[in-house]
């Protein structure tokens, strides 16, 4: 028989801790109490069917980080970005059978076996508390789910079961589910999925975005960690914000889409890339011209301003810019202490200071960034060329450019760049707010 990488007695251990409660077991399940819910009753996990799932586990693959298939099966974790959801998709159930090629399509809160291969994935990531689980399950989520199951007859109660449990307190639990009557390639699978996501936006008003790289899964866990994760801990604002960058920085937050969310961060920056280039340019225009050796008189002297002037600005159509390379230089000088977003990085996750270290960004070409060389100015430099060679693909993506983003295939890297700009776009709100 195939085994998984793990064993029964590890996946109890897996869900003991997520519910951290009693667990006790007899010869036909493992029975389970969930801490903080005031209800004296117990939900079991059978040994047969547990046994069953690290069977069925072990003859699948996964695709990318996220996508669990086999031949005839595939399934993945989505979230859904509708402004305005049609439909609780936590609580409802889309069913779509394809006859022509005997593919169906169903999305629904994910099934035992993608829970359990995601809280075994996430073990082996010491991530169990970045997927959402593991937090005490809501009273009144529970309460209608045991009034839903005791109207049913025949004793329904009895069938709610620790992974009706985990669906109840995951957050993240929804999946698109793909069942083929006859082998099918992965190839084939991954067309029919963006066929049928594009049908619901379509016809629906749905947006599901398949979560296909487990950073994105586990992001807001991450972030929960670093801060308060309850109302009961939230103070009232001390200060005031500038509303037009809060309000890119919560359109950052409230989507899933890689690159909505790194342009968001991005323009939190943006809105001072003017002020603060014409502030320095006038500097240096002030510094040169209250200098001993400066002259009005002296061609040489204002001939030297002026090609300082235009060396600043450029004329496109008949329109005076300004580098917006320098504005973001500029703008990281005045706005980002790099200790203190090594730190924040640290505390999101361990490796990705030496991961900007070790790696430019794959479909930008923007420069690595050691943030813990010491050298601001250095750091300064690399980290601008990072951010703005990575903006510059996404923005622009002609044909015939070498540097440029292509959805899908060079998400995962860009999934990378979301903490660094979610955590500097932070620091700049902050640095520009003042005490209420």
């Amino acid at each position: 028989m195939p085994s998984y990488p793990h064993s029964e007695e590890n996946v109890v251990g897996y869900f003991a801790r997520i519910f951290r409660g009693d667990v006790r077991s007899d010869e036909n399940a493992y029975y389970f109490k969930v801490r903080g819910v005031d209800v004296d009753r117990e939900f079991p996990l059978e040994r047969t069917k547990l046994r069953q799932l690290l069977v069925l586990l072990s003859e699948k693959s996964v695709n990318d980080e996220t996508g669990l298939f086999s031949d005839s099966t595939f399934e993945i974790i989505v979230s859904e970005e509708s402004r305005s959801p049609s439909r609780r998709m936590r609580d409802d159930t889309i069913i779509v059978r394809d006859a022509e090629i005997n593919i169906s399509y169903e999305v629904s809160p994910a099934s035992d076996e993608y829970l359990l291969w995601l809280i075994c994935t996430a073990m082996e990531k010491d991530a169990l508390r970045d997927l959402g689980f593991g937090m005490v399950v809501s009273r009144m989520r529970l309460d209608r789910m045991l009034g839903e199951a005791s109207g049913a007859g025949g004793g329904g109660i009895r069938n709610i079961d620790a992974f009706d449990i985990l669906r109840a307190i995951s957050v993240r639990s929804i999946t698109l589910k793909l069942n083929s009557a006859t082998k099918q390639s992965l190839r084939r699978f991954q067309t029919a999925i963006y066929s049928f996501l594009f049908h619901l936006a379509f016809n629906l008003d749905i947006a599901l975005v398949p979560q296909r790289f487990f950073e994105e899964v586990s992001r807001r866990g991450r972030i929960s960690r670093m801060r308060r994760s309850t109302t009961d801990e939230l103070d009232p604002p001390r200060r005031t914000y500038n509303e037009d960058l809060v309000n890119h920085y919560i359109l950052g937050i409230s989507t899933d889409s890689p690159t909505v969310q790194f342009l968001s961060y991005y323009h939190v920056l943006e809105h001072f890339f003017e002020s603060i280039f014409n502030d320095d340019l006038i500097e240096q225009i002030k510094t040169s011209i209250t200098q001993p050796g400066f002259s009005y008189k002296r061609k040489k002297d204002v001939g030297q301003l002026i090609a300082t002037i235009k060396k600043s600005l450029q004329i496109r159509s008949e329109t005076i810019t300004f580098s917006e390379s320098d504005a973001l230089r500029l703008s990281l000088t005045r706005f980002v202490d790099i200790d203190q977003l090594s730190s924040r990085l640290d505390e999101y996750e361990p490796t990705l200071v030496d991961y900007y270290a070790s790696n430019e960004v794959p479909f930008s070409k923007g420069k690595v960034v050691s943030l813990r060389s010491g050298d601001k100015d250095k750091v300064i430099k690399e980290l601008t060329h990072r951010i703005y060679a990575t903006r510059n693909s996404l923005v622009h993506s002609k044909d015939g450019d070498k540097a440029r983003y292509t959805p899908f295939k060079d998400e995962r890297a860009l999934v990378m760049e979301i903490p660094l700009m979610r955590f500097i776009a932070e620091m700049v709100i902050l640095a520009v707010s003042e005490v209420t």
